[in-house]
């Protein structure tokens, strides 16, 4: 059984208050193979990590669009944001 747990976080829209946090991390905690979630409002971002053999980023991302949010980018550890990034 391997222990390689992943650690990433989601940049997410339309998260307006501390019960939009309490219901993403509540939907992806939920999900079989995620060790921990918590989001963050003030940041808008999910952070999760999961075991990439039992859940994969797609059904993480399925879980927050279900309940009316959207992951629309992977926000990397340096503050670097992937995706919507605006360049000069």
């Amino acid at each position: 059984m391997s222990t390689n747990i992943r650690k990433e976080s989601y940049l997410v829209e339309g998260m307006s208050c501390s019960g939009c946090e309490r219901a993403i991390q509540k939907v992806v905690n939920n999900l079989e193979g995620v060790e921990s979630a918590k989001a963050d409002l003030q940041t808008s971002t999910v952070s999760v990590e999961y075991n990439p053999e039992k859940v994969n980023v797609d059904q993480i991302k399925s879980a927050v669009n279900k309940i009316g949010y959207k992951i629309v980018g992977e926000r990397h550890p340096l503050g670097r944001k992937e995706g919507r990034d605006d360049r000069a």
